[in-house]
């Protein structure tokens, strides 16, 4: 770090006063035209500092603003955490990850990426730094056969990895992040939820875990994984505690820690050695009131032309958006929608105009599309472009799209990979979870 802070503020990142004596605390203070940044975990204490961009917002909103610029925190590295990915898609649970490594003072190296879309994969390596993009079902990774689920699940013999090369990983790999394909278990699919195969790569986590004998665990999901039929979380915990890993679970809301987006996924957090730090005492210790849509949207950095393209709307649809506009309104009546959504509709926030003043609703990846969810800009008639979901989603305005050498990416998967990314704090906090014992080691 370039200089010392005068004084810590004990304020909260809300600016209250905040006594709470809980297990993870963070504090900022002020000094020489920088934001010093301390995060304190069972006492334990890491260290970082960026430069203030001299706005009057509160140290929180300066210290996110400057990771959206792309700045990197300035700490006092004590070591590399070697990493995996599984299902990586582009890197946002990375991405999120990897700023709280870095805060409590490490430095994340990606050892490998897997995942089913090329695409994707070159997006992790080029923003990671990833040795090893592996464009294959993870299936093919590790010799496992399972027995049993829930509380009955066993693996029929130690599981091993088969990837050439892999046996080399063998101890050699820190942690181990996953986002098992999510349809499957989401409530938006009303055809094979709960019972999709799919469903079942979720244990695929475990077994490659154990394969290269990983002591720390990270896996994300939606809410509703937990009613999966054949119970893959159950089981996953089970497959675990028998090879003596300690098991967190639990739900992170990226609006409660004071993300402009309401966003929630479940987290399965498991180390050998030490337990996780319980999700609920990462969730207090950061918890901070959520940013509106319009802070997200502030002073965005020089990016490709291609991430402020906005979608070309029909005529129908452009007289729906100043629909909203000249009558000052968020919810389009249901006598300006479509036939089909006339005689009522679940879906209310369709054809819907963001809130300035609040945090977005979930994310997707139809946010360029008009009819799939409230997608409209705040204060401009038009949608989303690619830069204010990123943004929204937690990617910094540098984080590349677009690797040397590729085409622009196309449409269809820039929205996938923006919209099925996992937003910065839930990775963030998450990592707090499971690498915060490593502060004190």
């Amino acid at each position: 770090m370039t200089a010392e802070p005068r004084e810590m503020s004990g304020e909260s990142p809300t600016g209250r006063s905040d006594d709470r004596a809980g297990r993870v605390s963070r504090r900022f203070a002020f000094g020489d035209g920088r934001i010093f940044h301390e995060i304190s975990i069972d006492g334990a204490i890491a260290r970082s500092s960026i430069a203030t961009d001299g706005s009057n917002d509160d140290a929180l909103s300066q210290w996110w603003r400057g990771y959206l610029r792309g700045e990197k925190p300035e700490t006092m590295v004590r070591r590399n955490l070697r990493s995996i990915e599984l299902f990586s898609g582009a890197g946002g649970l990375a991405t999120g990850v990897r700023q709280a490594v870095r805060e409590l003072g490490f430095e994340m190296e990606s050892v490998a990426a897997v995942d089913q879309d090329l695409e994707a994969l070159k997006i992790y390596s080029a923003n990671h730094g990833t040795r090893e993009i592996v464009h294959a079902s993870a299936t093919t990774l590790v010799d496992v056969q399972v027995r049993g689920t829930r509380d009955e699940a066993r693996f029929l013999y130690p599981p091993e990895p088969i990837r050439k090369g892999w046996e080399s990983l063998v101890g050699t790999v820190d942690v181990l992040l996953a986002g098992p394909p999510c349809q499957g278990h989401s409530n938006l699919n009303n055809h094979t939820r709960r019972t999709d195969k799919r469903n079942e790569l979720y244990l695929t986590v475990p077994a490659v875990a154990i394969a290269l004998k990983v002591p720390v665990i990270v896996i994300e999901n939606v809410r509703a994984v937990v009613h999966d039929r054949i119970g893959v979380v159950a089981s996953t915990i089970r497959l675990l505690r028998d090879q003596g890993y300690e098991v967190e679970t639990g739900v992170l809301h990226a609006d409660r820690l004071g993300w402009p987006q309401r966003r929630a996924r479940y987290f399965l957090i498991a180390r050998r050695e030490s337990a996780p730090l319980p999700i609920a005492d990462v969730a207090s210790g950061l918890s901070a009131e959520p940013r509106p849509v319009s802070w997200a949207f502030e002073a965005p950095g020089s990016v490709p032309e291609f991430m402020t393209e906005i979608s070309d709307y029909s005529e129908e649809n452009r007289r729906r958006i100043d629909w909203l506009f000249d009558h000052d309104a968020y919810d389009l009546p249901m006598s300006e929608r479509p036939d089909c959504h006339r005689d009522g509709t679940t879906y209310l926030s369709v054809y819907g105009r963001l809130h300035p003043d609040r945090p977005a609703p979930t994310i997707t990846t139809g946010f360029m599309t008009m009819g799939r969810g409230r997608n409209i800009h705040p204060t401009e008639r038009r949608g989303l472009n690619p830069l204010e979901a990123a943004r929204l989603q937690g990617f910094p305005d540098n984080y590349v799209f677009q690797p040397e050498g590729e085409p622009v990416p196309p449409r269809r998967g820039l929205v996938k990979w923006i919209g099925d990314a996992v937003p910065m704090p839930l990775g963030y906090a998450a990592a707090l979870s499971a690498l915060g014992p490593e502060l004190a080691t």
